[in-house]
């Protein structure tokens, strides 16, 4: 009878590139070592934290079931073999039932041999920057399949998630076709201006988006404590005169002030600057600096750049000067033609832009020359990131990798 596969602890693929040929118990450690004689450690106690066996995992949900709490403190593993198949079996103490691990995923996860393995914790794609010297447009897809099409999704998704935004053309032109582009993505964001929102003007507005007026380049809803993520716009109609759209990439202009202007840097950095919506029904309001960096790696993870959605400064009066300067002269380099693309919508475009990285904004346009309606939404990054790792498994599931 052939013995069946050792389960894994969650809903992936994981091929079997080597095999474990031995494994001992060593201290607090099981020691395995692969076929190509390197040799990785496995605590016990993460060993067992991730044991895919039923005892242990819902195997429905795939989430722990076993209370690391309730193991003593002596708590460890009494034996470990390799099985014919090349699972790692693995017994342990205090009557805590066996567990078997799948060798793809225990290569694929040997945290002191990453190179031997396949697994990242932060798997994300790496953030590419751009100005107008190296990018003239917004990548750009064919959307005409995106709907159905999983390798077009992929492709125009990969693209968000590295220079931040993706353009469609040939994207159905019929109103709400952007909220269900969306849900192929993944959960959407509904705000104060709704689910779907119309960008068009109208009388009496909440926001400058529903004017003719002027845009400069800014982010959406600074003035949340969690700004979202993504933004799409689709445009169903733009026959008026003006509105061209622009784009610029807060992460190379936070590149430029960290490498040209280190004190402008370090303000817009560390100052908390006021974030408020001033609309007749809402009052959102939110302090934060204008480069958020991430604490683990000092690197940016989101601008908030906004002129027209900002309060009054809150700042002791020695830092105000200064920090009025930061911000005009961050204003001054979003407005730079070296930092700033600019394109057209026409009906059947989309953009998929990251809400937390690119400034967007548009020329003023005249109204009485024709019409303008785009349609947009809010999602979270998230969403994206779920997404990619989704459709990249169903790729594997279908060259049929065990």
């Amino acid at each position: 009878m052939t013995e069946a596969p050792p389960l894994t602890p969650d809903f992936d693929v994981w091929p079997v590139g080597r095999r474990p040929v031995s494994a001992t118990v060593a201290g607090s450690d099981v020691v395995v070592t692969w076929e190509d004689g390197i040799a990785s450690r496995f605590d016990f106690w993460w060993l067992i934290d991730n044991s895919p066996m039923p005892e242990h995992v819902n195997r429905t949900t795939r989430e722990p079931t076993l209370d690391l709490s309730a193991l003593p403190d002596d708590f460890h593993a009494t034996a470990a073999t390799v099985e014919a198949g090349g699972g790692l079996y693995v017994t342990w103490s205090h009557g805590v039932s066996a567990s078997r691990y799948h060798p793809g995923w225990l290569a694929a996860h040997a945290y002191d041999a990453p190179a031997g393995g396949g697994f990242d914790a932060d798997d994300r794609p790496r953030p590419v920057t751009w100005d107008a010297a190296a990018m003239a447009e917004p990548p750009s897809f064919d959307g005409s399949r995106i709907l159905e099409d999983d390798a077009a999704l992929e492709a125009w998704l990969t693209a968000v998630a590295v220079y931040g935004f993706g353009r469609l053309r040939g994207v159905p032109v019929e109103p709400g076709t952007v909220e269900r582009v969306a849900r192929r993505i993944g959960t959407v964001r509904e705000t104060n201006f709704g689910r779907v929102f119309d960008v068009r003007s109208k009388v009496d507005p909440d926001s400058n988006a529903y004017t003719a007026l002027e845009l400069t380049p800014h982010v959406d809803l600074p003035t949340r404590e969690y700004q979202p993520g993504l933004q799409i716009l689709h445009c169903l109609e733009n026959s008026a005169s003006g509105g061209e759209a622009m784009m610029v990439d807060g992460f190379r202009l936070a590149e430029h002030l960290a490498a040209e202007e280190p004190g402008t840097y370090r303000i817009l950095s560390t100052e908390r600057f006021t974030f408020q919506n001033r609309a007749k029904t809402s009052d959102y309001r939110w302090l934060s600096p204008v480069i958020v960096l991430d604490p683990a790696t000092g690197s940016p993870t989101e601008v908030r750049i906004a002129g027209f959605l900002r309060g009054p400064l809150a700042l002791p009066a020695e830092r105000v000067a200064p920090a009025y300067r930061a911000l005009r002269r961050v204003f001054a380099l979003s407005r730079d033609p070296r930092f700033r693309i600019a394109y057209g919508y026409r009906p059947g475009d989309l953009v998929l832009f990251d809400n937390r990285r690119l400034l967007h904004g548009r020329a003023a346009f005249d109204p009485a020359a024709g019409a303008r309606w785009l349609q947009g939404i809010y999602l979270e990054r998230d969403e994206l990131h779920s997404c990619l790792r989704i459709l990249r498994r169903r790729r594997r599931l279908a060259a049929g990798t065990d």
